[in-house]
């Protein structure tokens, strides 16, 4: 009889055990798959680097994905890809997102525009040596200007542009307007600052044979430069949280760390600096 007591104990016993034990244990989380946005780019010089490369990198990569992984999102990267087609690849819904996009109510059709910096102007470049003064508009009208072709300028200098196309010599990139310039075909490019000035610190027979210009060409209107979301997105959903991360990020100051104090080169000051 005690025995047959004693074989009940431990049967119980186990069976608390047991079920102590499998209460202890983690219950098995199904993983929640994250959607998937697809970024849209091509190399950019200073702001995001995609040549030569399988993953492109730079201050616009790290503030994309730190918006991704507040957002909640996991970033995906095309192949390199110009920017006009990166216009109807989100206009068609086949990408997501691109970043550091001027708005225009072209853009604001396909894509949400969502401001996180303000822009810095374009400049106007000159080969060291050319000692003309110019801090006008109007003396641009006597030289010979190359700009890059489909970019977007602000509205003083696309009006310029537009009103003087007779004598304005349109360039398919940053490096062929600073050829032109170099070899004297043009007396002026008009060009971003940031990009431009990248790639003449990156060419050793660039250096110290050009200027920038004393014409502020942004004029007093503030503008800003955006993160695009495709409308035609299968992800257009993530709106609010993509743009309440966005302004987070402003506001404790990533945007700032990861990008802005990035993209500035500290040595762009002395393009402006130099005396002809």
């Amino acid at each position: 009889m005690h025995s047959h007591r004693l074989l009940l104990t431990l049967l119980l016993t186990g069976v608390l055990t047991s079920a102590q034990l499998q209460a202890e244990e983690p219950v098995a989380q199904t993983p929640v798959n994250k959607p998937e946005l697809t970024w849209c780019l091509d190399h950019f010089s200073r702001f995001h680097h995609y040549e030569d490369v399988a993953t492109p990198f730079g201050p616009s990569v790290e503030l994309m994905q730190e918006l991704a992984r507040r957002s909640g999102f996991t970033l995906r990267f095309t192949p390199r890809t110009p920017v006009s087609r990166c216009f109807r690849l989100l206009a068609e819904g086949k990408a997501d997102l691109m970043s550091n996009l001027k708005f225009s109510p072209d853009r604001a059709e396909i894509m949400f525009l969502l401001p996180y910096e303000t822009t810095v102007a374009e400049s106007v470049f000159l080969r060291r040596n050319d000692d003309r003064p110019l801090a006008h508009f109007n003396q641009l009208k006597n030289l010979t200007v190359a700009s890059i072709r489909g970019y977007l300028f602000s509205q003083a200098t696309m009006q310029f542009l537009k009103q003087n196309s007779s004598h304005v010599a349109e360039v398919d990139s940053i490096e062929s307007g600073l050829e032109m310039l170099y070899r004297g075909r043009v007396d002026a490019l008009i060009s971003p600052t940031v990009s431009t000035s990248e790639a003449i610190f990156a060419t050793s027979s660039y250096q110290d044979r050009f200027r920038i210009a004393a014409l502020e060409m942004g004029g007093d209107n503030v503008e800003h430069i955006n993160i695009g979301l495709s409308r035609a997105s299968p992800h257009k959903d993530l709106l609010p949280v993509i743009k309440s991360q966005l302004q987070a990020m402003q506001q404790d100051g990533t945007v700032k760390r990861l990008y802005t104090d990035v993209v500035i080169n500290p040595k762009l000051q002395q393009l402006k600096r130099v005396n002809p």
